[in-house]
């Protein structure tokens, strides 16, 4: 049993990671893209 917990936390730090590197991901991307909204602004 203690081989499955520890299988299990594994897995749990490993989906918190993900979705950690999800979201890192996807506010880069937003600033990008904010960037690009802004640049189009700010040049005209």
């Amino acid at each position: 049993m203690t081989r499955l917990l520890s299988a299990a936390e594994r897995q749990a730090q490993q989906r918190r990671a993900v979705r950690r590197t999800a979201i890192t991901v996807g506010i880069i991307a937003l600033l990008i893209y904010a960037g690009f909204i802004a640049s189009g602004v700010i040049g005209r």
